[in-house]
């Protein structure tokens, strides 16, 4: 194997060495305890009434739409319903679903309540520039199937958006 490359045939430049299998497993162990949690009970396992808030969350862009819904109930369970389109045929759906664990249920809902989003604005402009493509999104609260609020941008997005995306677990 050759560590060393030359540019302009003069320098050497070493190469960072390849992670072992156990630093493999360790990172993806790390990124799964950290932020990457998945409900893991199937969908149709389990039957709820009416839920007491219901935020759908959709990205878009060229080329792509996803949304996701997380479904919180009274009783402190949540689901969350993921649909990817992707490769520019949007009518091809991707679900990605289900209930989460107790535990996980109570962490999805702290890291919502953690964003903060009634306290965002409508829309997020972006500023500086105007950009004719890009991406779009949208966040929709309701409360007892009641909007509460609703806020959106293309191209611009709040402080706290790679939460968004992890908690929603879409991009």
């Amino acid at each position: 194997m050759n560590t060393y490359s030359t540019r302009n045939h003069l320098e050497p430049v070493m190469r960072r060495p390849r992670a072992t299998l156990e630093e493999k497993l360790a990172l993806m162990e790390s990124r799964r305890k950290k932020l990457m949690f998945e409900p893991t009970i199937p969908l149709d396992a389990i039957r709820k009434k009416k839920p007491s808030i219901t935020v759908t969350f959709s990205v878009g862009g060229f080329g792509v739409h996803n949304e996701s819904t997380l479904t919180f109930f009274e009783d402190g369970s949540v689901k969350r319903e993921v649909i990817w389109r992707e490769d520019y045929d949007l009518s091809v759906a991707i679900p990605s679903s289900g209930w989460y664990e107790k535990e996980d249920a109570i962490r999805v809902h702290e890291r919502f309540v953690a964003l903060s989003s009634h306290r965002w604005p409508e829309v997020f402009e972006e500023k500086g520039y105007y950009t004719t493509d890009g991406t779009q999104w949208s966040l929709v609260v309701k409360r007892l199937g009641k909007l509460t609020h609703q806020h959106s941008g293309s191209n611009a997005y709040p402080s706290s958006w790679k939460a968004v995306t992890e908690l929603f677990g879409i991009s």
